[in-house]
């Protein structure tokens, strides 16, 4: 009786600590429209690398959906079709009759979702973060938003950029996971505004662009608020072929 007594309260605080901090991993990556380091369309190689690591959650960047320069392929369609992961498709512009922008996979059904566009100029590329509401096994609702921020030499649309995304979640009561390829070194301007909502949960991680012989770290994992996330395992992806960037994966804890 005594053992069966303490086999049970085993379970129960397992049980219990499962629903207190939960678990995901998180990946985020810029896919080149499914052109790797060869000029070769081959969505199969990003598949594999998502396979590979096994994510929960998948913030992509630059996108293709029907467009004839990645053989016309709905991308994220197809990625879903291979993980076996729930898809929403972030637009940003429309290209040769298709449209362009960021995408999402998740391993969770996405309850809610919008698209907001951000801050450009009429001269540059338009520019938009997806949002996902998604509820966690246990419960716990959390937003997971993937986003491309200008890529000019000037930072000034960057920051705008980062403004508009730090007050849009400066006072979000839901955990949230940003994600994406920012175009900017952790040391700029538009990163520091971020850093005003977010923590880096990559901060060490290191450079992620070129991906054959990479130099900067453009791509981020950001978490907010700040004190309601552990993060662990946050490292850059030795991928050197399936895309001009790097991925970067982490494995994040939510505290309750």
């Amino acid at each position: 009786m005594k053992r069966l007594l303490l086999i049970t309260a085993v379970c129960l605080f397992n049980f219990y600590a499962q629903a207190q901090n939960q678990r995901i991993k998180v990946l985020t990556y810029n896919i080149h429209h499914g052109e790797n380091m060869k000029q070769e369309v081959d969505l199969k190689g990003i598949a594999n690398v998502i396979l590979a690591t096994n994510p929960d959650l998948v913030a992509l960047q630059e996108v293709d959906s029907v467009v004839p320069r990645s053989k016309s392929a709905d991308q994220l369609k197809e990625l879903a079709s291979i993980t076996g992961m729930y898809t929403y498709f972030v637009k940003a512009l429309d290209i040769e009759g298709g449209g362009y922008g960021t995408g999402i996979l998740s391993r969770f059904p996405i309850k809610n979702s919008i698209t907001i566009p951000l801050p450009t100029n009429k001269d540059s590329e338009p520019r938009a973060a997806g949002i996902v509401t998604i509820q966690l096994p246990g419960d716990s609702d959390i937003h997971f938003v993937t986003t491309h921020f200008d890529a000019s030499r000037k930072g000034a649309e960057r920051i705008e950029q980062a403004n508009t995304l730090a007050r849009y979640f400066e006072t979000a009561r839901t955990p949230v996971i940003l994600c994406g390829d920012l175009n900017a070194a952790p040391n700029t301007k538009e990163i520091k505004v971020l850093k005003q909502v977010f923590t880096d949960a990559t901060h060490q991680s290191g450079p992620t662009f070129p991906s054959d012989t990479p130099k900067t770290k453009l791509d981020y994992i950001l978490l907010a608020p700040k004190g309601k996330w552990n993060a662990s395992g946050a490292k850059v992806i030795e991928e050197t072929v399936a895309s001009d960037h790097r991925p970067v994966i982490c494995e994040l804890e939510l505290v309750r």
